[in-house]
């Protein structure tokens, strides 16, 4: 994202924690109370970065299922990410972590939870905002879409094989314009 150095911290009760011995030494447990990406104001894009998002014949920006929080965030606080993908003539799809209300995979239902967000796929819909033109949630989330402000498609999100990868690729590629 930058050849900057940003770290992630975590403000837990014990006072600020680096983001790896949150994760890898305390194995996730302390109370999350904020997140800042130290650093970041100070840190610029990787210029390629932002050259490809004004190409002319970007096709498509995804936003894959990660924790928006602790993955996706730090892309953003970087200044100008935000304002580049707004400008972006491609369109900006992200695809929801959240299935069901629960995370497929590591510490976004806790994070979520911590941070006062709602446990669903709307609640990062809304997180990313006006950065998304499409959102790709899950078919177990399709009756709590309807206030995200941003078009959804919903589709199986959950990838167990390959096939399941490809099938999802299809059907953002597809919602994003791209007719495959």
């Amino acid at each position: 994202m930058s050849d900057n150095w940003v770290r992630t911290r975590l403000r837990t009760a014990e006072g600020w924690l680096d983001f790896q011995d949150y994760f890898v030494r305390q194995r996730c447990a302390p109370v999350i109370r904020e997140i800042a990406f130290a650093g970041a104001d100070e840190a610029r894009p990787q210029p390629a970065f932002l050259k490809a998002l004004a190409e002319e014949s970007l096709r498509a920006v995804v936003i894959c299922p990660s924790n928006p929080f602790i993955s996706i965030d730090p892309i953003l606080a970087l200044p100008g990410v935000r304002q580049a993908l707004r400008a972006c003539a491609a369109p900006v799809v992200a695809v929801s972590p959240i299935i069901g209300g629960k995370a497929v995979k590591g510490p976004t239902a806790k994070i979520m939870a911590e941070l006062g967000f709602p446990l669903d796929a709307a609640a990062v819909a809304r997180h990313y905002g006006d950065i998304l033109d499409l959102y790709v949630a899950d078919e177990a989330d399709a009756d709590e879409l309807g206030e995200v402000g941003v078009r959804v498609t919903v589709t199986r999100t959950l990838m167990l094989s390959l096939e399941d990868r490809e099938a999802l690729a299809r059907a953002v590629l597809e919602a994003a314009g791209w007719g495959v």
